[in-house]
This record gives C-alpha cells, sequence and structure tokens, in this order.
C-alpha cells in the first residue's frame, strides 16, 4: 500500500531522492503531488586511487547485503567460470545466510566470506581487485559502484535503469541472470 508514504510526502516541505530512476518510480507510483528534487550522492572525498601500472589481482568484491534481490546466487554459481579468481564477500552476514550461500559455491572455487570489512581494508581492496561485482535486480542508487568507479576499479554490474543512470556508461553491464555473461564480462577486463 502507497497511502502512508503518500500521507507523509504530500505534508513534507521538501521531497528529495538520489536518482533520476527512483524520481521516475515515484512518479510512475504517484507517491507526491510535490516536485521531486534530486539531491546526488557520492563517496567522502580522500579515497586513493589505484595505481593503473599495477596489475590486479585476480580477486571480485561484493560490497553489500545478502537479500534476495540482491541476488548474490548467481555471482557465486558464476565463479565456476572464473578458475584462479577469488569472490570477496564483503558484508556481515548471518550465520543462517551464510550457509545457505556456501551450500551455492562451486567445487574448486575460491570465496571468502569477510563478514564486515574496516573502511581501510574496504580502500585497500578496491585498489587491487580486479573489479566490484554487483548483479542486483533492484536498487536505489549503488554506492559501492560509485566508490569502486572513484578508486578507479572497474565495476560488473546488473543492466538495471539504476545502475545504467548511475555508471554513466563507465561499467560493464550484464544479464543479472547469466552467469555466463558475468563471467565473460570479467574476463574481458
Amino acid at each position: 500500500a502507497y497511502w502512508p508514504q503518500r500521507l507523509l510526502l504530500n505534508r513534507a516541505d521538501v521531497v528529495a531522492t538520489i536518482s533520476d530512476t527512483t524520481r521516475a518510480l515515484m512518479q510512475q507510483h504517484r507517491l507526491t503531488r510535490r516536485p521531486v528534487r534530486l539531491v546526488g550522492n557520492a563517496p567522502q572525498p580522500g579515497a586513493v586511487a589505484r595505481d593503473p601500472a599495477q596489475a590486479p589481482d585476480k580477486t571480485l568484491l561484493y560490497m553489500g547485503s545478502f537479500m534476495p534481490y540482491k541476488n548474490v546466487e548467481t555471482v557465486i554459481r558464476g565463479m565456476k567460470h572464473l578458475p584462479g579468481y577469488t569472490l570477496h564477500l564483503l558484508s556481515r552476514i548471518t550465520p543462517e545466510r551464510r550457509r545457505e550461500l556456501e551450500a551455492l559455491v562451486p567445487a574448486g572455487t575460491s570465496v571468502v566470506f569477510s563478514n564486515g570489512v574496516t573502511d581501510g581494508e574496504y580502500e585497500q581492496l578496491l585498489r587491487t581487485a580486479t573489479a566490484l561485482v554487483t548483479l542486483s535486480r533492484a536498487e536505489g542508487y549503488g554506492l559501492p559502484m560509485i566508490e569502486a568507479m572513484a578508486a578507479g576499479t572497474p565495476v560488473v554490474a546488473s543492466d538495471i535503469p539504476i545502475f545504467r543512470e548511475v555508471s554513466g556508461g563507465a561499467a560493464l553491464l550484464v544479464d543479472p541472470d547469466s552467469q555466463g555473461a558475468f563471467a565473460d564480462a570479467v574476463l574481458a577486463l
């Protein structure tokens, strides 16, 4: 039901969102009669970019929750097409969800569950990884994508409207349900 959002948004002094994609969804669902302003989101200044002369490690990073719409399952299953690569799942994860995802790891592949990393660890991994990967089926913005691009780290992401908008053509976008397309994009890097 959208009536609670409509009630609150129509009483607001200002309605703002972080992307044109979200603004369009708000308009599509008629969440407010008020104009919706766009306020961009970006990583904090001070991130150190990667050294372009240094070859990246054969590592892939995932930063985000493990909710079903994030589609981490396809990334994990796609690792069978990427021998020699290691997938780092950086975010905190419940023991139950970890067991579910561990059961999907293809034999002979390397998947590391970090259960959270510090900002410094994340920045270091971004500087050395082959790519940040996300095959989410829905997003509000995609801050990890922006953080990776700010560090000079390539991004392989699902071809959905918000990622098209946020990446501005700088990411390799793939079908979020295709393990093969995901792997091909990583190998293309």
